[in-house]
């Protein structure tokens, strides 16, 4: 009989509904195009109406697309905060996205027929290996610091907000992380490794176990993740600042889909 461990147990959970979140309807899967809104009132391929903005998103449409349920007759407006997004009008199945980035609107597309979704076979991942679940310890800012930094667009970039720096030892060398804030006092640690390209995404993404009182914070590098624009073109996910760089192969976590 195998004896799996309770990590990899409690891995095995985790993973499949981390697979089931993607491959939703309206998940990372389906997202089909992305559309940077101008001043002019313009038409978006695979949307109906005239869409822009300035202050707010706009568009106007004659009863081909729907909110709530009801058709859109005429001009509506929304607005959403940086970094945020609304799911906002449908054209059918397809779902018009607001967004704001770097301080300007653009509507982002999911279509839950999209060949992304339909071709998914589920995200390759290392195997299981206990070494890779680590101990760490946060030395938190004074003041949360807001840090800019490039994206997976070459014509975008974002600010994050760094709560503090996570110290970890991998192999023979210790690290410092830059952390951004997750929710139940649990970090994010974006970072790239010797992995990436070949074998893993561009840069992944792991977040922590809660910060413990005396700073100490569990790190489950086989819970690393990739971030949305691994699985589309059209993400704009903020990639780590210049310093989050680790020196080996992290061997844990997912791999690059193919």
């Amino acid at each position: 009989m195998t004896v799996v461990s309770d990590l990899e147990q409690d891995w095995q959970t985790w993973h499949a509904a981390r697979e089931r979140d993607l491959d939703t309807d309206y998940g990372w899967l389906s997202v089909v195009a992305f559309n940077w809104l101008s001043a002019t009132p313009t038409a978006i391929d695979g949307l109906a109406g005239k869409w822009w903005a300035d202050e707010q998103a706009h568009v106007t449409a004659s009863g081909e697309l729907t909110a709530g349920g009801e058709p859109v007759h005429g001009t509506v407006s929304a607005s959403v905060p940086e970094a945020g997004s609304l799911s906002w009008l449908l054209h059918g199945n397809r779902l018009a996205e607001l967004v704001l980035r770097g301080g300007r609107y653009a509507v982002r597309q999911r279509d839950p027929d999209a060949a992304t979704r339909k071709g998914f076979k589920g995200v390759p991942t290392y195997p299981i290996d206990d070494a890779w679940a680590v101990t760490g310890y946060f030395s938190p800012y004074a003041k949360a610091q807001r840090v800019e930094v490039s994206t997976a667009r070459d014509d975008l970039r974002q600010h994050i907000t760094a709560v503090g720096t996570v110290h970890v030892a991998l192999g023979s060398t210790a690290y410092e992380l830059v952390a951004t804030a997750a929710s139940d006092s649990r970090l994010n640690l974006s970072f790239h490794d010797k992995t990436n390209g070949e074998e893993t995404a561009p840069w992944r993404t792991v977040t922590t176990g809660p910060v413990e009182r005396d700073g100490s914070v569990r790190i489950d590098f086989n819970r690393t993740v990739n971030l949305p624009f691994a699985f589309t073109a059209y993400g704009t996910c903020p990639a780590p600042v210049p310093g989050n760089r680790l020196g080996l192969p992290v061997t844990a976590g997912e791999k690059k889909v193919r």
